[in-house]
C-alpha cells in the first residue's frame, strides 16, 4: 500500500510538472524560426558595396544540401530522426542514466527538432530546476508544435540556417564558403563531414586554432556515418 501511494504521488508531481512545463511554455511563433541574411547595399551599377549586419549568414533551403551533408549531420546529430515525433526516448534515457552515474561521455539527448527549439525560443540553462523545465519545454514544443507543423526536411532547413560554425560563420551555407570557398551543394564527403563535425563545439574544433581536433571530429563523423549505414 505505502509503495503504491508513493506511486500515485510520484505520478500525481509529474503529471503537475508537466502541466507547468505547458503552461510557461514561450509563444510558438513560427517567426523565430526564420534566421536573417546580411544585408546588401549595391550602388547605382548594381555593384556589391557593402553588407550590414551582425550575424554573417547565407541561407540555404532544404534542397540545395548535398545528400552527402544530410547523411552526414543526421548520422551525427540525431541517428533516428526520421524515426521519432521529435523525442527519441532511448536516447534520452540512455544520456539522463549516464549523465546521473557520472559518465561525461554519456552524450546529449536533444534531438535536431529539439535543438531547434533550444535556438529559437528557449535557452542555454542545463543546470538545476530551470535546467530540467527548459529540456522538457524542448521536448514539448519539438513534439506538440514544431513536428506537427513542419516537414523533416523544414526541420533540417531551419537547423543548419540557425547555427553559430565558427569564424563569423552562420549557417553552413556561409561556413562552406568561409572554410572551402564554395557552396555548401558543392560540397565532397570530406568536407561536408567536416562541417557537421562543427555543430557539436565550433570553438573546440576550430580548425585554425585546434587542426587535429578538427581532423578527429571529421573521423567521429565518418564513423558514425559508416556505423549508422551512409
Amino acid at each position: 500500500i505505502i509503495l503504491l501511494a508513493g506511486a500515485i504521488l510520484l505520478f500525481a508531481l509529474f503529471a503537475a510538472f508537466l502541466i507547468y512545463v505547458t503552461i510557461k511554455a514561450p509563444k510558438f511563433d513560427t517567426s523565430k524560426l526564420n534566421t536573417s541574411e546580411l544585408t546588401v547595399i549595391y550602388d547605382k551599377d548594381n555593384k556589391e558595396i557593402t553588407k550590414l549586419g551582425s550575424e554573417k549568414r547565407e541561407k540555404v533551403t532544404y534542397e540545395e544540401l548535398p545528400q552527402v551533408f544530410v547523411d552526414a549531420l543526421v548520422a551525427t546529430e540525431d541517428s533516428r530522426f526520421y524515426q521519432h515525433n521529435g523525442f527519441d526516448a532511448p536516447r534520452f534515457l540512455k544520456a539522463t542514466v549516464g549523465q546521473l552515474l557520472g559518465h561525461s561521455d554519456a552524450g546529449g539527448a536533444s534531438t535536431l527538432s529539439m535543438q531547434v527549439i533550444k535556438n529559437s525560443f528557449t535557452s542555454t540553462v542545463s543546470g538545476g530546476f530551470a535546467g530540467i523545465v527548459r529540456k522538457f519545454t524542448d521536448i514539448y514544443l519539438a513534439v506538440f508544435k514544431l513536428e506537427k507543423k513542419y516537414s523533416k526536411e523544414d526541420i533540417i532547413e531551419f537547423y543548419v540556417n540557425n547555427h553559430y560554425l565558427g569564424n563569423n560563420a552562420y549557417g553552413v551555407e556561409q561556413a562552406s564558403l568561409n572554410y572551402f570557398g564554395k557552396s555548401v551543394s558543392d560540397l565532397n564527403l570530406a568536407e561536408a563531414s567536416f562541417i557537421a563535425g562543427l555543430f557539436q563545439s565550433p570553438t573546440y574544433y576550430n580548425p585554425y586554432n585546434y587542426p587535429e581536433r578538427a581532423e578527429k571530429r571529421r573521423q567521429t563523423v565518418l564513423y558514425l556515418m559508416q556505423r549508422h549505414g551512409y
